[in-house]
């Protein structure tokens, strides 16, 4: 622990940007919480290595509330509108989108001069319940409602094994410190975590099911990808009303 909290400290002032900029990310999700461990750990995947940092804190209670088909329905809506946000951003042009248009048109959104009215708060709302349903089709997840000491937000949960994902915190994030290309290797640690994940215990609670559910947490592990940074450092949309924390 002290060995690798000494590389962190060191990345911290020595590092590549992309490496000192994931740390400072990280710095603040942990911020108040007690954390049990902290590494680097590099993902291996088909699309190749992602160093990401990993910090696993102390449990907080929580509750989860599996959004029915109603609630989820604005969510697909802005699916839909963002179909329109990467057709505008000149990264698609096909029937089926990959997360290859989503990196390609956030960029393309994030250095225009011209960002044809898209806001920032609009981005994150578009393509982050564009990536929740990627990962929803992917990965056997549904998108959650979940509520803890740092109040409530929306995330995406491993339907059969225990795994989460936060789409709009990681795009707010990556708007704040203006950094694109990321959408890939943050699903590939998805990916990984869901491969390494434990089995739900009990019985799984059906999308239908409006009451909130009390789950014992997880060791909760916060993951910060590094990604390139840029060279340079409102339309049809859903608000959701979630906080990116």
């Amino acid at each position: 622990m002290g060995i690798v909290s000494n590389i962190i400290d060191a990345l911290r002032r020595i590092g590549r940007p992309t490496e000192r900029s994931a740390i400072a990310r990280q710095d603040r999700q942990l911020e108040g919480k007690e954390v049990l461990e902290r590494h680097r750990e590099i993902i291996r995947g088909a699309e190749g290595d992602t160093p990401v940092f990993i910090a696993t804190t102390k449990p907080l209670p929580e509750t989860v509330h599996i959004l029915t088909d109603e609630e989820v329905r604005p969510l697909r809506e802005n699916v839909a509108y963002g179909v329109k946000f990467l057709e505008t951003f000149d990264a698609y042009n096909d029937k089926d989108w990959t997360l290859d248009h989503l990196d390609a048109a956030f960029a393309s959104w994030l250095n225009a001069r011209d960002r044809r009215g898209y806001s920032e708060e609009a981005v994150m709302e578009l393509l982050g319940a564009m990536f929740g349903h990627y990962c929803n089709s992917q990965l056997n997840m549904h998108w959650i409602k979940l509520s803890d000491a740092d109040g409530s937000t929306l995330a995406v949960d491993g339907v059969l094994k225990v795994f989460r994902a936060f789409p709009y915190q990681m795009i707010s994030k990556r708007i704040a410190d203006s950094e694109y290309g990321f959408f890939k290797p943050v699903f590939s640690l998805i990916k990984h975590n869901e491969a390494q994940a434990s089995p739900r215990s009990g019985l799984v609670p059906q999308r239908q099911s409006a009451q909130p559910i009390a789950r014992p947490p997880p060791l909760h592990r916060a993951c910060s990808p590094v990604g390139p940074r840029p060279i340079l450092a409102s339309p049809n949309v859903r608000t959701s009303g979630i906080d990116p924390r």
